[in-house]
């Protein structure tokens, strides 16, 4: 964790989701499935895409049915976020599939083998930051500034871009 999955499907969400007619993008969906089950991911997905609650969900199929009867004509944009388990995806049961020409799903999580698994189409590997990156971005942090403020600190923060290995919430 901590290369910047999360931060990139939010910005690509806020980049694209204006070409959409139903988005929603789901934080932690890992812990919503621990609290609340797939039927409380589907709520979360009708609430955001439509606007409404939808508390007469109460098994898999009735919602599984009620996402695609609503937005299979809507060209929709769903972010699930933090997905951990490849079942997770299975019970959600919410695929291209259902959804109207030109939706797109974004899943997010550390395993490019739930991805795989589950069938995805394409997949990006996020890759750590090179060092002139990483660089760039604990000056910023540290110093507030593009670069080293002083010598004094120049072998410490080398030392410190090393043990984070260019992962950015490490720096």
């Amino acid at each position: 964790g901590g290369v910047g999955k999360t931060t990139i499907a939010s910005l690509l969400y806020g980049k694209i989701s204006h070409q959409f007619d139903a988005c929603c993008l789901i934080d932690e969906v890992s812990k919503i499935f621990k609290y609340d089950g797939p039927i409380g991911v589907q709520k979360q997905i009708l609430h955001q895409t439509l606007g409404e609650e939808h508390n007469q969900i109460y098994n898999l199929y009735r919602g599984t049915n009620l996402i695609q009867s609503r937005l299979c004509h809507l060209k929709a944009l769903l972010v699930l976020d933090n997905v951990d388990h490849n079942e997770q995806l299975e019970k959600l049961a919410v695929t291209p599939k259902l959804l109207a020409a030109g939706s797109r799903i974004v899943i997010v999580c550390r395993d490019a083998h739930i991805l795989k698994e589950y069938g995805v189409d394409a997949l990006y590997k996020v890759q750590p930051l090179n060092q002139t990156n990483s660089l760039q971005l604990f000056c910023r942090k540290a110093f507030k500034c593009n670069n080293i403020m002083s010598d004094t600190y120049k072998e410490l923060t080398y030392d410190i871009l090393n043990i984070a290995s260019g992962l950015p919430l490490a720096l």
